[in-house]
């Protein structure tokens, strides 16, 4: 039990983040009236990775990974993409108001990348790291 806690201690924001993307991205559409140009679902599929990939960083970084290794890429870039191409055939296979499409897929990779970079630069110099 105490693992657990500890687990969600560190994981929880992104845990959470995870479970709001899949709810989101499950759940019937619904697009708001403000958001009816072309390429507004590309944005909003990037936004949703950019915040996951930052989370994801955060979540490392406080536990002492540094920006640059392979544990940090993978689980800043890679685990995010991976999760979003879950997340896409999910709609394809659960879901009869959604489909699963490739250009959301290559979307939630852009958002990845553009969140590991952003915490790239704003990580080292703004948030402190745990002691323990």
């Amino acid at each position: 039990m105490n693992y657990m806690l500890t687990f969600f201690r560190h994981y929880g924001l992104t845990i959470c983040v995870a479970l709001t993307i899949l709810y989101v991205c499950i759940m019937p559409v619904s697009t708001p009236k403000g958001l009816n140009f072309h390429w507004s679902d590309k944005i909003v599929h990037a936004a949703m990775y950019v915040v996951f990939s930052l989370c994801v960083c955060y979540n490392f970084y406080r536990e002492h990974t540094n920006f640059g290794t392979l544990k940090m890429a993978a689980w800043g870039i890679a685990f995010p993409a991976l999760f979003g191409g879950l997340v896409e055939l999910l709609q394809g296979s659960l879901t009869t108001t959604r489909s699963c499409e490739f250009a959301d897929f290559v979307a939630d990779i852009i958002g990845a990348v553009a969140g590991y970079l952003i915490a790239a630069c704003i990580m080292p110099r703004h948030v402190e790291r745990n002691i323990n």
